[in-house]
């Protein structure tokens, strides 16, 4: 068990500094966790929906997801949300 844990981990940080996640990307992958769009988010960020787009497809390709959406399930598989 404590192999599989320390492997988990391995994986994540692996992935954390490969792709180069930050913790914003991490906070927008939360948001459309939620559900919020790119309006609602926009707000929260005080920014544009387009930006919120831009910013989703960046992640979306770090992560090798399709979607904004692959991206949040993505996330959730490594451990990341």
């Amino acid at each position: 068990m404590e192999l599989h844990a320390w492997l988990a981990r391995s994986i994540l940080r692996e992935l954390i500094d490969k792709a180069h996640i930050t913790a914003d990307d991490i906070a927008l992958l939360r948001h459309e966790a939620a559900g919020h769009s790119s309006k609602v988010i926009a707000a929260c960020l005080k920014t544009e929906a387009k930006t919120i787009d831009g910013r989703f497809q960046r992640v979306s390709a770090k992560l090798g997801a399709p979607n904004r959406r692959a991206a949040v399930r993505l996330a959730r598989l490594y451990g990341l949300l």
